[in-house]
């Protein structure tokens, strides 16, 4: 699944490449996303509207446009957005298309369906059920005063707690086992048992992970690709993710494995305590 450093990416291409552009046109089929997809009423309300900025918050893509209302996006488990001329191929499962004025296409294709694509009309982003409920940004300068008491004041495992949307937003389960990982930290340890001082290590941990990721251009692992469709790089500096059964990185031991809130993560049993 796409995290920040993906979505971070993706936002930053659009902002380059489509800033300013109007929408000409919206073609595409009715589907169940994450939120039912009716591309015959997004024609009624986008066509004619300037692709004005591009903005990122957790998971979430926000496009804003002028005259005033958001696009909405999650590219969930397998989704894309792709900027293409006419004449290329479709992807398969291409549920959506923005035609542009200069004649380029704005493409969204999703082959799991976990993703969507909504209409904000102005106004109505403070009340959005998924944007509501999203905590810290992890990319915040003061992450590192706000996320450790956050965390200490809970009793799950700190894994499943980085993983939590509702405590910080955009953090999934790759850059989670690698700031683990940096900071010393095992993932089955729970929150309200790790020191202040480890997790405010922790959130330096996160943050800077996520920095690099992003000026790697994420991770691409199976799906994702950029909108240009270039590749994000980070996997090739992956510590300890995807990579059980290898030797630590750091000390040589093997890695084990186990299930934290639903996912597997790797970890070093003895440089993570």
């Amino acid at each position: 699944m796409p995290e920040l450093p993906e979505v971070e990416t993706v936002r930053r291409s659009l902002e380059l490449h489509l800033a300013g552009r109007t929408i000409t046109g919206v073609e595409g089929e009715a589907v169940k996303l994450r939120r039912p997809l009716d591309p015959k009423s997004l024609a009624r309300i986008l066509v004619g509207r300037r692709l004005e900025a591009f903005r990122r918050r957790g998971k979430f893509l926000l496009v804003d446009l002028e005259p005033e209302g958001t696009i909405l996006v999650h590219l969930g488990m397998s989704g894309r957005l792709q900027i293409a001329q006419p004449s290329e191929p479709r992807l398969p499962h291409n549920h959506l298309v923005l035609l542009l004025d200069d004649g380029r296409e704005l493409r969204y294709a999703d082959t799991r369906r976990f993703g969507l694509v909504d209409w904000l009309a102005p106004g109505a982003e403070a009340m959005d059920s998924s944007l509501s409920k999203l905590g810290v940004e992890p990319l915040d300068p003061h992450i590192a005063e706000i996320l450790p008491s956050l965390l200490h004041a809970r009793r799950a495992p700190v894994k499943a707690l980085l993983m939590d949307q509702r405590l910080i937003a955009g953090v999934g389960n790759i850059y989670a086992a690698e700031a683990l990982w940096r900071a010393r930290i095992r993932p089955t340890r729970a929150g309200n048992r790790t020191s202040l001082n480890r997790l405010t290590n922790l959130a330096v941990a996160v943050r800077g992970v996520l920095t690099e990721a992003v000026a790697q251009g994420g991770t691409t692992l199976r799906d994702y690709a950029t909108p240009e469709g270039g590749y994000g790089y980070f996997a090739l500096e992956l510590k300890v993710y995807g990579r059980q059964g290898e030797p630590c990185p750091s000390c040589g031991s093997t890695l084990r494995a186990g299930v934290i809130a639903g996912r597997t993560t790797a970890w070093c049993p003895i440089c993570q305590r």
